[in-house]
């Protein structure tokens, strides 16, 4: 099920982001690693990605977390004096992780155009606030600084052409803050500014060790977990405590 999702949402985003429903279909593409660990000292990976594209071809690729809805607050200036949290803002059909990178003579306008700009096609805003056009750039600059929507995030290289094809490698930087699930990855050709055909593959991420064990427990076990939570809280508070009273006798 979270294959075919990833998948729906590669073809989505192809379709909403100005690539061409008849573009042809590329050869196979290959990831690695095609399943992503995610262990107590996960701090971001590479992912490799390598195939063949037209001859004469740039490259375009992107990976699209599965779509999720955002809820935020929104902040205002209450009585012309204090910023509070006024609304509520909820940005539906955004993917949680959106990564671009390009080969180097692809034409910026053109990448702007499959990049995190073009979501604003695809993600709808839930507000009271009728200026949602600035509500969903102001979401957008937030993925961007949290770095989980990146239009620089790798680089894209190309060899030299093979009688009909291209080979290229991609090395995309995944986030640190990437969550368990299916990812599409989505590589477009282009021939003069124009999308000539796509490949799409799956990568997976899941957790692995002690963040495995500590999501099993806060999802299927939430009461034993709330009391082992709390139960470590206490401990913590007393050591620190001893601690910190240790350390002022000794200043005596």
């Amino acid at each position: 099920m979270r294959r075919l999702s990833a998948l729906a949402l590669a073809v989505g985003l192809t379709a909403a982001l100005a690539a061409p429903a008849r573009a042809a279909s590329l050869p196979p593409l290959t990831l690695a690693p095609q399943a992503v660990a995610i262990n107590s000292l996960y701090n971001g990976t590479d992912l490799t990605v390598t195939g063949d594209v037209p001859a004469g071809s740039q490259v375009v690729v992107r990976l699209a977390g599965e779509p999720e809805t955002f809820r935020m607050k929104q902040k205002a200036r209450v009585l012309g004096v204090l910023w509070m949290n006024t609304e509520k803002v909820a940005f539906a059909g955004a993917p949680s992780v959106f990564l671009v990178a390009a080969s180097p003579e692809a034409a910026a306008a053109v990448v702007s155009g499959l990049g995190v700009p073009g979501l604003a096609r695809t993600i709808t805003v839930e507000s009271n606030d009728p200026d949602k056009a600035a509500l969903l750039a102001e979401f957008l600059k937030f993925q961007q600084a949290e770095q989980l929507y990146l239009e620089n995030a790798g680089q894209v290289t190309l060899g030299p052409d093979a009688g009909d094809t291209r080979p290229f490698t991609a090395v995309l930087r995944l986030p640190s803050r990437l969550s368990p699930g299916a990812y599409a990855v989505e590589v477009l050709a282009l021939d003069n500014g124009a999308v000539a055909a796509r490949g799409q593959a799956t990568m997976t991420a899941s957790f692995v060790g002690a963040p495995a064990f500590l999501a099993d427990m806060a999802f299927g076990h939430g009461a034993l977990y709330g009391i082992l939570a709390s139960i470590i809280a206490i401990l913590g508070g007393l050591v620190i405590g001893q601690l910190f009273s240790g350390s002022k006798s000794g200043a005596h």
